[in-house]
């Protein structure tokens, strides 16, 4: 799988809150997408895989970040999205492999939604091994 940015920001983003450069993944986020799209830029604040990605550590699914407020959404569909992925993955882990496209297809129940790397942030995080087997 070739990584997108946002993929690589949420793999950063996690190494920072885990070797102490940052004490939450909100201020991780925003520094890891500033490095790959530019500090203030559109790419930094698109709020599709910040929302998803913080829905992941917010609810504890990521190794490393303490289960903890830190989405301004609380109820979004992004974060849903994200987790129902990780729950998918827990129940048949050869989902991983599968297709983005195909996967996106599978999590909104073939609703015709735009995919914007939700699955590919969970697909990124699951296979550096920093989504939990258990939620917290």
């Amino acid at each position: 799988m070739s990584q997108n940015k946002y993929v690589q920001a949420a793999i950063n983003a996690v190494h920072y809150v885990q070797n102490k450069k940052f004490v939450n993944p909100v201020e991780a986020w925003n520094f890891a997408t500033g490095e790959l799209f530019g500090e203030g830029s559109w790419g930094q604040r698109k709020g599709c895989p910040r929302t998803a990605f913080l829905g992941l550590c917010e609810d504890g699914y990521v190794r490393g970040i303490p289960q903890g407020r830190y989405n301004h959404k609380e109820n979004s569909l992004n974060k849903r999205y994200a987790i129902d992925t990780v729950k998918l993955f827990h129940e048949d882990s050869s989902m991983v492999h599968v297709d983005s496209k195909k996967l996106w297809t599978v999590v909104t129940e073939g609703k015709v939604i735009k995919s914007n790397y939700q699955v590919d942030i969970v697909k990124g995080l699951w296979g550096k091994g920093m989504i939990l087997a258990e939620r917290r």
